[in-house]
């Protein structure tokens, strides 16, 4: 029994023992786990872990760049920058119901919208704030901002607002900003721009978008817990955009801006320098609200600008395509010298010509009677027309046409410019199946037909005329400035000189017949008679099928010797040229006389 009993004792004792190293082994691996965890935490990923600390305390604030201002010929200031307000929430789409009670009575909104902006808002990628109200007025915000403390989860910032000083005035030429869009962001992206970012969208803010936008600027602030700031880290000062300094003058533009709304009409007017190419006046009308095209608009604002039967946001100048009537003449007759026309020989109008049934009347029934080249462009005798181009054909009407510029955008510098149409036989064929007929000529040598212009390209046709030979692209910028006042030199603002080989004799026996339509007592455009200044000008009537009276137009420069000036006015349903469209050249002709005397007499005093 007692042998028993000690091999029972050193058997305990053994199992004891045993389990007491266990033990100790399965300790010793769990620090050791806890060590390697610690060692692959502090040392190998301090990196990663400091990083993901530092974006607990420090945040990366944008500050936008100031985009240039707009000034025109004279130096007025035009397009100018002011502090804009937007709204910040700062717990991304986090929200309960007290605080969507407490925003709603503070905002005056119901809290069905503010929660769809906290939602659906936009939340900045570096400082996760939820842009839910990204313009509102200055009261408002003024409001919240005295009352911040109440409300820790908002936050005002105020951002650089573009500000167009005139509201709609020249609104075609400047254009406007907005919010870059989806597709402008991928096209974008590699340039620095953010998805918040704002662009130019039309005219001088689109196309010289390069040189106005400015460079941003960069705050490393410390917040706290709360997500409040502490304080400024570094700072990196946004830079201004370069200014642009216009060639046109916009005392002429409100003139015929505001004469075209006091008489309700609807088109365009243009002139320009013929020897530089500077846009003096381009005007669409009616034109549309800048700052309102810059804000959040109502559904209604928008519908009101987008659906408008007026079309304010067609820029009349430079994409409005209309059949030129008779202005078109001026360049049928210099491709009928060139074939060889007589400009002293005489045709007799009865009132119509005639090939065999069909039968084109002239716009006085009973015919002009007599006429030479001379006549036809003094009173618009559409059988002169008729007969030559029955005469003579396309071919050479065609070759002028082209070689002036119509059927082709005029490389002015601001987006959307439309070519009008120059049409041929291969045109013909190729759109309605069918070959070119003698009508056709006919009808081109009128400006009728197929043909479509813009008051633009017949500008800088009428340019070419009045230089008998040469004209200049059409551009709107005279220079561009940048903050430290050093002129940059930009080759797309000064117009590319463009040469046309026609005989110099025969413009200048359009030039008179042209002073003539002005001056003599049957002339079309007598209501442009100036004193002291020979004004040379053809007027035209284009039939359409939109308004019951035919389009109005007159092109033309002046003084006729030695032009400074050469313009074209467009009027959409404006009956005879020498009646609405003449008015509002009228108009031009005299404001920029009495705007020249009175420079005179400044630089005698």
């Amino acid at each position: 029994m007692k042998l028993k009993r000690k091999t029972l004792s050193v058997k305990l004792k053994r199992s004891e023992k045993g389990r007491g190293q266990n033990f100790l082994v399965i300790v010793a691996i769990i620090y050791s786990l806890i060590f390697a965890r610690l060692f692959f935490m502090q040392i190998i990923k301090v990196e990663k872990y400091k990083k993901m600390s530092n974006k607990n305390s420090v945040k990366i604030k944008r500050i936008n760049g100031y985009r240039g201002k707009i000034y025109d010929s004279n130096g007025k200031l035009l397009v100018n920058n002011e502090a804009g307000y937007r709204l910040v929430y700062l717990n991304e789409r986090k929200y309960d119901e007290k605080k969507l009670n407490e925003m709603s009575k503070l905002l005056g909104y119901d809290k069905k919208t503010i929660k769809k902006r906290i939602e659906y808002g936009e939340i900045y990628s570096y400082t996760r704030e939820n842009v839910i109200f990204d313009d509102i007025s200055k009261e408002k915000a003024h409001r919240i901002i005295e009352k911040n403390s109440d409300f820790p989860y908002l936050e005002v910032q105020i951002y650089s607002k573009r500000k167009y000083l005139n509201e709609s005035l020249g609104s075609h030429i400047l254009g406007y900003v907005r919010s870059v869009s989806p597709s402008e962001y991928e096209k974008m992206k590699d340039r620095g721009y953010k998805k918040n970012d704002i662009i130019g969208k039309q005219g001088i803010e689109k196309e010289y978008e390069s040189y106005l936008r400015g460079e941003n600027g960069y705050n490393y602030i410390e917040v706290n817990a709360h997500n409040r700031f502490v304080k400024t880290l570094e700072e990196k000062k946004p830079k201004m955009g370069d200014d642009i300094y216009l060639t046109v003058d916009f005392d002429l533009q409100q003139k015929i801006t505001e004469y075209m709304n006091m008489k309700k009409m609807k088109g365009a007017f243009v002139a320009i320098e013929p020897k530089t190419g500077k846009i003096i006046t381009m005007v669409s009308n009616p034109e549309y609200p800048l700052n309102t095209m810059i804000s959040r608009m109502t559904t209604k604002e928008w519908n009101d600008i987008m659906f408008n039967e007026d079309r304010p946001l067609e820029n009349r100048a430079i994409t409005g395509r209309y059949p030129p009537g008779s202005i078109f003449k001026v360049l049928s007759a210099l491709a009928f010298l060139e074939e060889g026309l007589n400009p002293n020989e005489i045709f007799f109008d009865p009132g119509y010509y005639q090939i065999g049934k069909w039968k084109w009347r002239s716009w006085k029934r009973q015919g002009h009677g007599y006429t030479d080249l001379a006549k036809s462009l003094i009173e618009s005798v559409n059988y002169y027309y008729y007969r030559a181009a029955d005469k003579y054909g396309r071919k050479k009407m065609l070759e002028v046409a082209d070689a002036f510029g119509i059927g082709k955008k005029t490389g002015i510098d601001i987006p959307g410019e439309k070519p009008g149409l120059l049409p041929s036989n291969e045109w013909k064929k190729r759109r309605l199946k069918e070959s070119w007929y003698t009508g056709d000529s006919i009808n081109l040598s009128i400006g009728q037909g197929y043909l479509l212009v813009t008051p633009l390209q017949m500008t800088k046709a009428y340019s070419i005329l009045a230089n008998k030979g040469y004209t200049y692209t059409p551009h709107l910028v005279e220079k561009i400035v940048t903050e430290k006042g050093e002129i940059k030199e930009i080759k797309e603002i000064k117009g590319e000189r463009e040469e046309v080989k026609y005989n110099n004799r025969y413009m200048e026996e359009i030039k008179e017949a042209l002073v003539q339509a002005v001056e003599a007592k049957n002339g079309t455009a007598k209501r442009l008679r100036t004193n002291g200044v020979r004004v040379a000008a053809k007027t035209g009537s284009a039939q359409n099928s939109k308004y019951k009276e035919p389009h109005s137009w007159v092109s033309g420069y002046f003084p006729a010797d030695k032009p400074e000036i050469v313009f074209t006015a467009f009027i959409e349903g404006g009956g005879s040229g020498g009646k609405d469209a003449a008015k509002v050249a009228k108009v031009f002709i005299d404001a920029y006389l009495e705007k020249k005397k009175d420079e005179k007499n400044s630089e005698k005093k």
